[in-house]
């Protein structure tokens, strides 16, 4: 009986040493902001934020960035943590004679599964395919992540340029109606046109204040796609640029390097995945092989041998697996297909709209700069008596509309761009 609890002790202390600990992680919510809002504004330094220093750090407060390194972090570890064998078993058996109560009889067995159909090694590479899927599915985040705040960037910018051009038109027009108010009384314009000019500086107006709220709202959505705390919104120097010009075309990807695309990697590892996946069901259907040491002690009589044992197919088993793992394989097969042609087609459409839109700011541009010009002499001639003050509100507020229209044609022009830039990873983000 000493032998018997000796070994059934040995076992416990066995499977107690196998166990996992388990470690609480309570959610403090106020702790959680507090800590946010300090992160966030410990950012702000004495020189403005520039567009490289907020996508850096966002790439580390970026809630979206987080959540994938988490996913990313959980494949990792069951990778390593697959593949092992099965656990061996241990049988004990302890009887008393009847007869003879001194007369205890034992039998005892360990048995060890050999992976002959090699199913841990095949268990082994689906986790790391899998693996290989998310670390991909990162780094398209990352790339999205970046070219969603380049975009949100550059359009804050020209919401600045708007408001800075609105505000300008906004000063020459409150002149313009103090000037058209004398000549109102002095006879010189009638009352429509007195009533129009004033119609229009209240539109300015008005559009100022639009202005206004889409810059405050262009700038809460930075914060927001950045992953800072709201209170940064109010805190951050943020600079920002927008030349008047165009700018030069953004070279599109070919077919071959869009393969390099993290979106088409991740699909492809994917799909690897349950491909192994299938053969491992398949692999199921044949027997593993038991081996182990036997010991018996019978009427006091030892004896000490071997066992060994399979299990034999004979009912066609792990059929419903199989049927699942394939039609996981080939919808997974499909959707990688599908995700390669959208790309593909996404990158020829932006190739079009990136023509189109640059060939929309060119013509804006080339109607600005022939409105300036005309400004200018209009200018010198208002000096000189030679034009009126109508004329010359007119051409004012064609420059003021064409600087205006090729803002929304630039805006249109740098989501396109940054599109196209981001559809594969620049050299900072190779692997």
């Amino acid at each position: 009986m000493n032998t018997a609890l000796l070994c059934l002790g040995a076992g416990a202390m066995t499977l107690l040493g196998s166990c996992v600990s388990y470690k609480d992680s309570p959610i403090d919510l106020v702790r959680e902001e507090q800590t946010w809002k300090q992160q966030s504004l410990a950012v702000q330094g004495t020189k403005p934020l520039n567009l490289g220093k907020i996508q850096k750090i966002g790439l580390v407060l970026n809630a979206d960035l987080n959540q994938a390194r988490l996913k990313l972090a959980h494949s990792s570890n069951v990778a390593q943590q697959s593949g092992w064998w099965n656990d061996p078993s241990i049988s004990f058996d302890a009887k008393q004679s009847l007869e003879d109560v001194s007369v205890i009889n034992l039998d005892a067995g360990l048995a060890f599964t050999i992976p002959v159909t090699g199913i841990p090694s095949l268990e082994k590479k689906t986790a790391e395919q899998y693996k290989e899927s998310d670390y991909w599915a990162l780094r398209q985040a990352e790339l999205t992540y970046l070219s969603t705040i380049e975009q949100e960037w550059k359009q804050l910018g020209i919401v600045r340029k708007r408001k800075e051009l609105i505000a300008q038109r906004v000063r020459e027009m409150k002149d313009e109606d103090a000037r058209f108010s004398q000549l109102y009384k002095l006879g010189e314009i009638d009352a429509a046109t007195r009533q129009l000019t004033t119609k229009n500086y209240n539109t300015a107006v008005r559009d100022l204040q639009t202005a206004e709220q889409d810059e405050l709202a262009q700038r809460m959505s930075l914060i927001k796609q950045a992953g800072f705390h709201p209170a940064a919104a109010s805190v951050f120097r943020l600079d920002t640029s927008c030349p008047m010009n165009v700018p030069k075309a953004v070279t599109v990807p070919s077919p071959g390097e869009l393969v390099s695309s993290p979106q088409i990697k991740s699909g492809m590892a994917a799909y690897a995945a349950d491909e192994i996946q299938l053969k491992t069901e398949i692999r199921r259907q044949f027997p593993e092989l038991e081996l182990g040491p036997a010991f018996t002690r019978d009427d006091g009589e030892k004896e000490l041998g071997g066992s060994i044992g399979f299990n034999i197919p004979l009912w066609n088993h792990n059929r419903k697996a199989i049927a699942e793992a394939e039609g996981t394989r080939n919808s997974s097969r499909q959707a990688t297909i599908a995700l390669w042609r959208e790309l593909l087609q996404n990158s020829r459409e932006l190739a079009q709209e990136q023509q189109l839109v640059r060939s929309h700011c060119q013509d804006e541009l080339n109607r600005l700069n022939l409105f300036s010009s005309n400004l200018v002499k209009l200018e010198q001639l208002y000096k000189i008596g030679e034009t009126s003050l109508a004329d010359l509100a007119e051409a004012r507020q064609q420059v003021y509309e064409s600087r205006i229209s090729f803002l929304d044609s630039l805006s249109k022009l740098t989501r396109t761009q940054t599109s196209l830039r981001y559809l594969i990873p620049p050299s900072s983000l190779a692997r």
